[in-house]
């Protein structure tokens, strides 16, 4: 395979360099490789959780904060197990004497830093992801009621509705959707270029959609 030396050239790093990158994406299964070529695979892992939260922060943080003005004193509430979410955690402790339910390790962790009641849905443990699901996730969620969930979506792309990445999440997400009293989805703006593939919900199943700033164009179409 030679097309690394002809790519050193133009990019001013060496074919060494290119190699052992590519060796590291397809070792992570970000790529298949072939003979001239390296694509994005399609079915690849999930990024870990740590890599996924350094991604548009500011954007995540703002959208996180507005859905959690949502919140009043005294709720049982559905913290989502995505990095948006996690970007705004820090405003919680403006709340008080709230039950939180979740299926994310890292929302369950800091909701118990900050004095409240957690209920971790338990289920298989995804170690990208630092969250449950499956099965015994599902069974847990359809005996609670939620005053309020605050759900994010894996895309935004065409407004197709509310979708997950992996098709053995479908199931408790919409049991979340179903147990809720109210629901509020959140997406920063670089959901809009992301297509769903699992669908889960229409978006008129939410009370409230928190975004960014929204170019006009995509606003006519909303």
């Amino acid at each position: 395979m030679d097309w690394p030396n002809g790519l050193a050239k133009r990019t001013g790093v060496t074919g060494e360099t290119i190699r052992s990158d590519l060796d590291a994406l397809e070792k992570e299964g970000l790529i298949v490789r072939g003979h001239g070529f390296a694509r994005a695979n399609r079915n690849r892992i999930e990024l870990p959780f740590e890599q996924r939260c350094a991604s548009n922060v500011e954007e995540k943080r703002v959208v996180a904060w507005r859905a959690i003005q949502e919140i009043r004193d005294g709720m049982v509430v559905y913290l989502d197990t995505g990095t948006t979410m996690h970007a705004g955690l820090d405003l919680l402790r403006s709340k008080k004497d709230l039950t939180i339910v979740t299926n994310s390790l890292n929302v369950a962790e800091t909701g118990l830093e900050m004095d409240f009641q957690v209920l971790l849905v338990g289920g298989l443990i995804g170690k990208q992801g630092r969250r449950c699901h499956g099965y015994f996730a599902e069974q847990m969620l359809r005996q609670i009621r939620f005053d309020l969930a605050i759900l994010g979506t894996d895309g935004l792309k065409d407004l197709s509705g509310i979708g997950v990445g992996r098709p053995d999440e479908m199931g408790w997400e919409r049991s979340v959707l179903d147990s809720a009293n109210r629901t509020i989805v959140i997406a920063d703006k670089s959901k809009f270029e992301v297509a769903n593939v699992f669908l889960v919900g229409s978006l008129k199943e939410a009370d409230l959609l928190i975004t960014n700033f929204i170019e006009d164009e995509l606003r006519n179409v909303i």
